[in-house]
């Protein structure tokens, strides 16, 4: 038998060779995945949560590490233990399904950490422990929300009408999240009962957060693939509309954004109108008239604005969608005056609610991240011409008045 030993030696290089490529590519989605999810969840700054920490902090359950071990929230472990037990009870092999969720957990822990905006003082089996119990937890809460047949009788979170609505809220919260990485990867290892078919966790989540998001799941999915960071910006994904673009930045500098009250509006002969729009993002100036998308009052709305406002504003270096919106309709609904036009063209179902709810909310937003600055820019050429006319026809009819006295 002869030896081939320049075969050898090129399949030895050969084989160094591919080991150096996905040593590259695997570096390069850790930077990828890193770089991404970085300080994704994090805390609400101080200068938003003065005097309303009720909106910014749980009432009744502590997802992830910010409000974990909080005294008022401790009656609530054990219910989310009770939960996790029941999801993996569900399958024959219960115990092989706990392992496996712990050995992915584990592989994903340090992904995990770096979410959050600081470190987290936890050691390794307690943090992950709380994501496999929080993000379990919160997988069969949805489980028994859209799937009736899944509940058990005499389960608090649905025989008492008050304790739900304290759920969503807290759901909702800025501070009160895990990443969606992180149960995307338990939902698909834990078993889903029959009675949920084959809904995603996407559709679960839009179903539990229901009147709250103006999107439907299978487009969410489509617009933005997998890049979702926890459920809050699940929530805020769905408002940005499927065709924004790029909007020109207002020339006149922040103090100078000149948005005008509904009432004026109208003065300057300009018209407002309702527009057909999947999302309440989507205002527009067309041919002398502002059209915004319907809002419907709901119990949670100040909680959702307010935490996407704050997401926008601590976690996010890129365009204020919502954070633009809250700026744009403060300044558009400064008095009741304002909230009667807009309820009379069947924009806002509430008036003296909406202008209560915009005029608490705080907001600032720079110029570059102004999401409205083309509307703000065809706003305003529209309407300094009609002023200027105006002044004229009121000079003349001065005029003409004087000259007929003489």
């Amino acid at each position: 038998m002869e030896l081939d030993p320049q075969g050898s030696q090129h399949r030895a290089s050969k084989a160094i060779l591919i080991e150096r490529h996905t040593n590259l590519i695997s570096s390069i989605k850790k930077k990828m995945t890193d770089k991404s999810d970085f300080g994704r969840i994090c805390k609400v700054s101080e200068k938003f949560y003065k005097e309303t920490e009720d909106i910014y902090f749980p009432r009744m359950v502590s997802i992830g590490p910010f409000h974990r071990g909080k005294e008022e929230l401790h009656a609530m472990e054990e219910r989310k233990w009770k939960y996790l037990n029941t999801l993996l009870l569900r399958a024959v092999n219960a115990d092989t399904r706990l392992e496996k969720c712990v050995e992915v957990l584990k592989t994903m822990e340090d992904r995990a950490r770096k979410c959050y905006g600081q470190e987290i003082h936890m050691t390794s089996d307690e943090f992950v422990e709380m994501m496999l119990v929080d993000g379990c937890f919160i997988i069969e809460l949805f489980h028994k929300c859209c799937c009736r047949g899944t509940r058990r009788r005499g389960d608090p979170f649905f025989t008492t009408y008050q304790v739900f609505p304290q759920l969503r809220h807290d759901l909702l919260l800025l501070e009160n999240q895990i990443p969606f990485f992180v149960l995307q990867h338990l939902f698909n290892l834990v078993p889903v009962p029959t009675q949920c078919g084959d809904c995603s966790l996407i559709e679960l989540a839009f179903r539990f957060f229901r009147k709250m998001v103006p999107d439907d799941p299978h487009d969410l999915q489509d617009k933005y693939g997998q890049e979702i960071h926890h459920l809050l910006d699940l929530i805020h994904q769905s408002f940005i509309p499927k065709t924004h673009i790029l909007q020109q930045q207002p020339k006149q500098p922040h103090s100078q954004m000149n948005i005008p009250t509904a009432t004026n509006l109208l003065k300057t002969g300009k018209q407002i109108k309702k527009t057909r729009s999947p999302s309440i993002l989507g205002l527009k100036f067309i041919k002398g008239s502002l059209r915004i998308p319907a809002l419907r009052h709901h119990d949670l709305m100040e909680t959702l604005l307010r935490n996407l406002v704050a997401m926008e504003n601590n976690c996010y270096n890129a365009t204020k969608y919502v954070t633009s919106y809250v700026f744009f309709m403060r300044h558009l609904l400064q008095s009741n005056e304002d909230a009667k036009i807009l309820h009379k063209k069947g924009i806002i179902d509430k008036e003296e609610e909406f202008v209560t709810l915009f005029g608490k909310i705080f907001v600032d937003v720079e110029v570059k991240d102004f999401y409205y600055g083309d509307l703000l820019e065809k706003l305003d050429e529209y309407i300094k011409p009609n002023i200027s006319i105006r002044y004229a026809k009121k000079a003349r009819k001065y005029v003409v008045g004087c000259l007929r006295q003489l």
